[in-house]
């Protein structure tokens, strides 16, 4: 239920709001009032028309009024007769990281994640919007789901995708489809075990979200592992406080070469990247792609001794969920948070997948969260 005011409060060059419910008084500044009057966007765009700067610093209110039983605030200015209206929905949700998307993560193990992996069914998913909502749900919670029951071809494959977003384009091209035969110059482009890993280290803004589908699997081995990191910073945090701290503050390069084509991409982060909150807000992992980087002596050795603790997290079996991906399971994951792995494998197998922006997949989901009249 939105809540509704109680009462508005001049306080000279502020206004406190109080409210119906249990929350903290609200206190906004005139300034800020003017500045943000839904009467000066446009009504198409959403774009202030308001100058700010020609606002006046010192301006006041001749009277604030609460109206429609506490669901409305009117402020009649001092300097002309100009009124204002403000929803007081749209005072309630006022946040200072209105980017920030609110969710309830789920950090999971092995055993927490075995009975229940998140998935929808392809028909519903194709459908309804709702069906997309519950997938991006699970996804922001837990860092992953499958689409069950997609046709095994590459037009199955981006039609899923489509659903959510566009596809972001790298030098690995849009949508990829691919065997191991070594066609960029990286592992995945082999038979070959790979490691626990984020993907695109080496760029300055990492890929958000990457998809897979199987189209073949005519191998033995190739299982498929993916890890929630953000499970592996909670323990660091919790039993190794100064590892983790370190692995919050160096900054490490990546680096991705392809000498035929002239690339040379590098980029730095650290580890794990904490927002201004100091809440973790990325994962950033690649032991392979890592580049040389110099630091002193004694914060070098303490920098292998905290990758060492993260690494042996990785290797934790029981942090770990399993699965051989077939053709039919869309995969989708959050490349922020989980990281993936692969067992070596002999045989022909086949996979296909896009990267997708982040701001773009949790635009879809502000998107379904306001049409289902939720909290975005």
């Amino acid at each position: 239920m939105t809540p509704t005011l109680r009462g508005a409060t001049l306080r000279g060059r502020d206004i406190e709001l109080t409210w119906s419910d249990a929350r903290p008084p609200t206190t906004l500044t005139l300034m800020w009032l003017r500045d943000n009057c839904p009467a000066s966007l446009h009504p198409d765009t959403r774009q202030r028309l308001v100058d700010t700067f020609r606002i006046d610093a010192d301006l006041g209110a001749r009277a604030i009024t609460v109206e429609e039983q506490g669901r409305g605030l009117k402020v009649e200015w001092a300097d002309g007769g100009q009124t204002s209206r403000f929803d007081a929905g749209f005072l309630a949700a006022l946040r200072a990281d209105p980017d920030v998307l609110p969710v309830t993560i789920r950090t999971w193990s092995r055993d927490e994640i075995a009975g229940q992996v998140p998935s929808v069914p392809y028909a519903a998913f194709m459908s309804t919007d709702s069906a997309v909502k519950e997938y991006l749900e699970q996804i922001a919670q837990i860092g992953f789901s499958f689409v069950e029951g997609v046709p095994g071809t590459p037009e199955a494959t981006q039609a899923v995708a489509a659903r959510i977003a566009y596809t972001r384009q790298t030098i690995f091209g849009g949508y990829w489809d691919f065997t191991a035969n070594l066609e960029h110059k990286d592992t995945a482009y082999t038979s070959m075990a790979i490691g626990p890993h984020t993907d695109g280290t080496y760029s300055l803004d990492a890929p958000g979200y990457q998809m897979f589908h199987c189209l073949a699997a005519e191998c033995t081995g190739g299982e498929n592992v993916l890890i929630d990191a953000f499970r592996i910073a909670e323990i660091m945090r919790r039993e190794a406080p100064a590892d983790f701290r370190l692995l919050t503050e160096v900054a490490v390069p990546g680096q991705y070469i392809d000498e035929t084509r002239g690339i040379h991409l590098m980029a730095r982060r650290p580890l794990f990247r904490l927002d201004e909150s100091g809440a973790l807000a990325q994962v950033s992992y690649n032991n392979l792609d890592r580049a040389p980087f110099a630091l002193p002596p004694a914060r070098q050795r303490a920098f292998y001794r905290a990758l060492a603790t993260f690494n042996s997290l990785c290797s934790d079996p029981s942090l770990q969920h399993r699965r051989r991906l077939l053709p039919g399971s869309v995969l989708l994951f959050d490349n922020w948070r989980v990281l993936h792995a692969r067992d070596a494998y002999t045989g022909y197998r086949r996979l296909a997948g896009v990267y997708l922006n982040r701001e773009d997949v949790e635009s879809r989901l502000r998107f379904l969260r306001a049409r289902a009249g939720e909290a975005i």
